[in-house]
């Protein structure tokens, strides 16, 4: 365990404990230097010593989890899977900026008879082995326009982590999936589907599951010959086809999408790359993405019948997320977290050094009616991110959603909140510990469980005070109570994104 040491003035930072932020502030340019640490030198205690998860974690671990507080559930028997950045460095060792520029690593935490074993490991993607060249989604190669102008970035392998017919993907949405060994976690290599994903092979992080169907949906943006969806079906064996494909407004960046029994849903937000100084490697594709309220959203309908694509235009809606939509007669609900503006795009392109508190989130529900209207109301005003829900629910009227939500911390998620959408009501508990932070919070069932709140909602919880990350586990009906049992790590995991609990069969 180490001790943090805080960033104690502008003048005098104290760096301590903290060396990738260290040298990532000693590789800016003199101006950008100064308005980063100016920035560093305005957080409180607290803020500062949430820095700390971000941090890399160059080591890949396999260990039993001897630090086990309060009961592991039981019944409570599969593995988390968790995936995102693990180092914000290329493999030439430069330092990167953009909080999508990170190689991927995958955790796994395995519970079984009232145990955890924790294992991760780096997906060896091509840059991960140091075979591509240094131009990434937010990060410009060193050299000017020669070394960037015409240069794929590299697939990282580390959005999401998820499993479908027995094989376990790491995704990142600008190429094909990565296949892990579910166990091991080794890297088996890149998945084509036998050349379905053809060209570069994007593949959104966010695919979709029809419970009842078994069927995985997910999409592609593609540019070429015009900006459309590519989208595409899994059947349960694992088999992979072009499904349809859906027109574009504009070109644009697509993240997630939802699933309901008769569509796939849409939120197409303008955000919207500069295309020639991205073209032309002036910048990267991070720093030239631009929030573009003047064009507009639009929602997209895509009838899993085969019938006409559905386009309905609104005003502009800054989403990455969704949470779920369902069919409510004839109209469809969608449930997104949105943002007033496009200030978070320059947050997460130097999230080294930036705050949240500027770019506030809102929880809000769409209702697109037979007739096309569009009503939208707030299902919550906290500042929040990372929704998820009850798996078996998707694509269904469900009353409960779980997200990460902020109450004292400006840059990182500090609570888990349980809203009851039946009367909008939250449950909420925040760690009592300066500078602790939570990732998404993953809801899984308890067997044979018969209500929809009947399970448990696992995240992984930074701990500032010693630099280390643990497994929380929490009854879904009682969030507000707090852990119910924790698994401590000897070492931190950075900041993740996205990850999912497989069940162990019985």
């Amino acid at each position: 365990m180490v001790s943090r040491s805080p960033l104690q003035s502008r003048a005098g930072a104290d760096l301590t404990g903290l060396p990738d932020l260290g040298r990532y502030l000693a590789s800016l340019p003199d101006k950008e230097r100064d308005r980063a640490t100016a920035c560093l030198g305005a957080l409180g205690d607290a803020d500062l010593a949430s820095l700390g998860v971000s941090e890399a974690q160059p080591v890949e671990h396999d260990y039993p989890v001897d630090d086990i507080d309060g009961c592991i559930p039981a019944d409570l028997e599969g593995t988390l899977y968790r995936n995102g950045p693990g180092r914000w460095q290329d493999h030439s060792g430069r330092p990167l900026h953009h909080l999508f520029d990170g190689d991927g690593m995958l955790s796994a935490f395995s519970v079984a008879d009232g145990s955890v074993h924790y294992r991760n490991k780096y997906v060896r993607t091509r840059h991960y082995l140091g075979k591509t060249g240094l131009r990434h989604l937010g990060t410009a190669a060193p050299g000017g326009i020669k070394a960037n102008i015409g240069r794929l970035v590299p697939n990282l392998a580390n959005t999401n982590v998820v499993e479908h017919a027995g094989r376990l993907y790491a995704l990142w949405e600008g190429g094909p999936p990565h296949e892990i060994d579910p166990v091991t976690l080794e890297t088996i290599g890149v998945r084509r589907f036998g050349g379905e994903l053809r060209w570069v092979g994007s593949y959104s992080a966010h695919p979709s599951t029809c419970p009842q169907s078994g069927d995985m949906f997910n999409f592609g943006v593609e540019f070429i010959p015009r900006p459309h969806l590519r989208i595409y079906r899994t059947d349960p064996t694992g088999k992979l086809k072009h499904f349809r494909s859906a027109p574009l407004p504009y070109v644009t960046m697509v993240h997630d999408f939802a699933l309901t029994p008769s569509h796939l849903v849409f939120v197409v937000s303008p955000i919207i790359p500069d295309a020639v100084p991205v073209a032309l490697g002036l910048k990267s594709l991070g720093d030239g993405l631009r929030y573009r309220p003047d064009r507009g959203s639009v929602f997209i309908l895509v009838p899993r019948d085969g019938g006409k694509i559905r386009t309905v235009e609104y005003g502009a809606v800054m989403v990455f997320h969704l949470s779920n939509a369902y069919d409510d007669g004839g109209d469809t609900v969608i449930d997104a977290i949105t943002y007033r503006d496009g200030r978070l795009l320059k947050r997460i392109s130097r999230f080294h050094t930036s705050i949240l508190d500027d770019a506030p989130s809102v929880f809000m529900r769409y209702r697109i009616t037979r007739s096309g209207r569009v009503l939208g109301e707030a299902l919550s005003d906290l500042p929040c991110e990372f929704p998820r829900h009850h798996a078996a629910y998707e694509g269904r009227k469900y009353r409960y959603a779980y997200i990460n939500t902020r109450r004292h911390l400006a840059a990182f998620y500090d609570s888990i909140t349980r809203i009851d959408l039946s009367d909008s009501s939250e449950s909420t508990y925040t760690t009592p510990e300066a500078g602790n932070s939570f990732c998404e919070p993953v809801f899984t069932p308890k067997p044979n469980a018969a209500s929809e709140d009947e399970g448990w909602v696992l995240s992984v919880e930074y701990q500032a005070r010693t630099h280390t990350s643990r497994l929380v586990i929490f009854d879904a009906a009682d969030i507000a109570g707090g852990p119910i049992a924790s698994a401590g790590l000897r070492h931190h995991i950075p900041q993740g994104f996205h990850g999912n609990f497989v069940a162990r069969s019985r």
